[in-house]
């Protein structure tokens, strides 16, 4: 802007509007952040179901494993070689999702912290004064709403992840029903289609001011490949 088209601006307005600028700064920051951090979080999901599968397989050959031992000709041989076989994978695997909820949760809260300087630079602004950004206009929401959006998807995303943390402590490879709920939690988790509206639609200001992508393909940086790193895969 320049000095010309500033100058029917008072000293108080031109301090407002450049605090505008900077929380919208602020805000486009934060779209990205939950955006990407969306993605990320659907692709742990997805690597999750796929070991909670094998979990679930594991859980039924460890039940009729012991249950069939007092058949067997020689149990102790047989019953702690193999019993050994499947519990060493179920704790690898266990492992493998533990250090994917601890990432989930690292990550959530480090865009906390982003979100605090979003909220501090909200509060200092002067919120009396009816500008578009303040009231929002026929094409974008009140500052306001978007707040209130941002901490909405905070909640849920970090409350998401400590429920997965809770059940997944409740994992027992003598029990099926334990694996069961926590497939179905990954289920409820990956297809809520009105919180992936409200991430990546809603809650972006304006589409116009996000980058253009240089390339159609984006590539998403999953985690699947721990799959295939895993030591006991083959083993039962």
């Amino acid at each position: 802007m320049s000095k010309d088209d500033e100058a029917h601006l008072t000293p108080q307005l031109k301090e407002h509007y450049e605090k505008e600028v900077e929380i919208l700064g602020l805000l486009m920051d934060m779209e990205k952040r939950y955006c990407d951090f969306y993605q990320f979080y659907q692709c742990e999901l997805e690597t999750q179901k796929i070991i909670t599968e094998r979990l679930w397989l594991l859980t039924q050959r460890y039940l009729i494993l012991i249950s069939s031992a007092p058949g067997c000709r020689y149990p102790e041989v047989y019953t702690l070689s193999a019993e050994e076989s499947i519990i060493n994978e179920y704790e690898e695997k266990f492992e493998v999702m533990r250090s994917s909820n601890n990432s989930m949760k690292h990550g959530i809260l480090n865009i906390h912290l982003e979100c605090k300087k979003f909220y501090k630079a909200y509060d200092q602004l002067d919120r009396s004064l009816e500008t578009p950004f303040i009231l929002g206009d026929k094409y974008h929401r009140s500052i306001k709403s978007h707040k209130l959006m941002m901490i909405d998807i905070f909640n849920y995303f970090y409350s998401a992840v400590l429920k997965m943390k809770c059940y997944l402590h409740q994992l027992d490879p003598m029990s099926l029903e334990s694996v069961e709920d926590y497939r179905e939690l990954l289920k409820e988790g990956s297809s809520n289609e009105e919180f992936a509206e409200l991430v990546m639609s809603t809650f972006v200001y304006c589409k116009c001011l996000q980058p253009v992508p240089t390339c159609p393909i984006k590539k998403l940086k999953c985690s699947h490949k721990k799959i295939e790193d895993l030591t006991y895969v083959s083993r039962i």
